[in-house]
């Protein structure tokens, strides 16, 4: 079944041409997602910030410093009381050391994605 459009085998030539952009690590980290569905070597910071803990927006995220991508997860369906299931990823492209510092210490990462990130280019995650 097409992930965003693209088949499966269109997604994977594409993590393994960007290799030489993303690095070895990021690319192996891509592969692993989009095939065993573990994301956990994409994201470093887990859990996120949140200025709502009973409802976080963001529940984990990563930066690819060679790329400069920066990897968010959004918070899935409710599973207990203040407890989600990992949702939706999304990638967002140009983002410098210094707005990937910012966005781990902020107060609320959903608030500075919205007002920040948002108007960069991005796209929801094919792993």
């Amino acid at each position: 079944m097409p992930l965003h459009g693209f088949t499966p085998d269109e997604i994977r030539e594409y993590i393994l041409s960007s290799r030489e952009t993303l690095g070895p690590r990021k690319t192996e980290a891509l592969l692993r997602a989009f095939h065993l569905g573990d994301d956990q070597l994409l994201f470093t910071e887990r859990p996120t910030n949140t200025s709502n803990p009973a409802r976080p927006r963001t529940v984990a995220a990563g930066y690819d410093y060679r790329s400069r991508t920066m990897f968010v997860r959004f918070r899935g369906d409710k599973v207990g009381t203040g407890l989600y299931r990992d949702g939706v990823g999304y990638e967002y492209y140009n983002v410098s050391r210094y707005e990937w510092d910012r966005f781990r210490r902020a107060a609320s990462p959903g608030r500075m994605i919205n007002t920040h990130f948002n108007h960069k280019p991005y796209s929801p995650a094919a792993w």
